[in-house]
C-alpha cells in the first residue's frame, strides 16, 4: 500500500482552480521530484498531503498510511525566539529528552532510597535506559551537531538566540530539525534556498540515504537528478508522471511535445 495516495483531487481558490484532478502515490521509501512553473500549485499539493488545517480539498482526498509520521519544510518556519538555536534543534528529540529528565529524576531519588523502595527505582532506571537506548541513547547530541554542521552552522551560531539568527539561518535551523525528527515521509519545498553549495552536496548526500520517502520540489536540477527516481510534472491543475530522474523528465518531456 502506498505511503501518500492523492485521489482525484480538486481545488480552487475562488474563481481561480489550482488542482484539477490531481492523482498521484508515493511508496514507503520512494524519492520522486516535484516541477513546475513557479504558481501552478506545486507547494499547494505538499500542504495538503502534509494536512495543513486551513487547506481542505473540493473533490477527492489525500490519504496518509495509518501509523505514519509526515515532516514537511514550511517557508514560515515556527521557532522559539527565546532560546539558543542548539536548544531549538534539540527539539526535534522532545521525547528522548522526555527521557532524560526522567532518569535524572530517578538517579536522584535512588541516592536516597534503600530496600525495596531502591529495587523498584533500579527497575525503573533500567526500563528507562532500555528506552533511551532503543530511541537513540546518548548518539543523539552528536547527531544533532553533525546535521547543524552539514547545513552550514557552525559551534559559533549554536548559543545564539533564535530571535538574533538571521533570515537564512533560521531556514537552515528549520530544516535541520525536520531531518533530525526523521518522519516516514520527507515534503521538502525548496530545501536549499539558504544553503550554499557546501550545504547542498551535504543534503544531497543525507537524502541518497534517507530511508524514508521524500517528495522533493526545486529548481536545483543537480538535487533533481541525484535523489529523485520519478518526477511529477505540475501543469495546468493536473499532475503528470515520468519514470527516472530529472534529465530522463527532460528527455520524455521533449519528446512528449513532438
Amino acid at each position: 500500500m502506498a505511503l501518500i495516495s492523492v485521489a482525484n483531487v480538486e481545488l480552487a481558490f475562488g474563481d481561480r482552480r489550482v488542482l484539477d484532478g490531481v492523482n498521484m502515490t508515493v511508496e514507503a521509501g520512494e524519492h520522486v521530484g516535484m516541477v513546475g512553473r513557479n504558481g501552478c500549485g506545486k507547494s499547494t499539493l505538499l500542504k495538503l498531503i502534509a494536512g495543513l488545517e486551513n487547506l481542505k480539498v473540493d473533490v477527492g482526498q489525500v490519504q496518509i498510511l495509518r501509523g505514519s509520521t509526515i515532516g514537511y519544510l514550511t517557508q514560515d518556519p515556527v521557532l522559539d525566539l527565546d532560546i539558543t538555536l542548539r536548544e531549538e534543534a534539540g527539539k526535534a528529540f522532545a521525547a528522548l529528552q522526555a527521557l532524560h529528565e526522567q532518569i535524572d529524576v530517578v538517579t536522584h531519588e535512588m541516592a536516597e532510597a534503600d530496600g525495596v523502595q531502591l529495587e523498584k527505582l533500579m527497575k525503573r532506571y533500567e526500563q528507562l535506559e532500555h528506552k533511551l537506548n532503543a530511541a537513540g541513547g546518548y548518539a543523539v547530541e552528536h547527531q544533532v551537531d553533525a546535521t547543524l554542521h552539514g547545513l552550514g552552522l557552525g559551534d559559533e551560531t549554536f548559543d545564539v538566540l533564535v530571535r538574533d539568527l538571521s533570515g537564512g539561518q533560521k531556514g537552515r535551523l528549520s530544516l535541520a530539525k525536520l531531518l533530525l525528527s526523521n518522519p516516514d515521509a520527507l515534503l521538502l519545498d525548496e530545501p536549499t534556498n539558504h544553503l550554499d553549495i557546501a550545504g547542498r552536496q551535504w543534503l544531497e548526500g543525507y537524502l541518497q540515504t534517507f530511508a524514508g520517502a521524500v517528495v522533493l520540489v526545486s529548481h536545483d536540477r543537480w538535487l533533481l537528478d541525484h535523489v529523485a527516481s520519478r518526477i511529477f510534472e505540475v501543469e495546468q491543475g493536473r499532475v503528470f508522471e515520468y519514470p527516472g530522474n530529472y534529465s530522463k523528465y527532460r528527455e520524455l518531456r521533449a519528446d512528449r511535445k513532438l
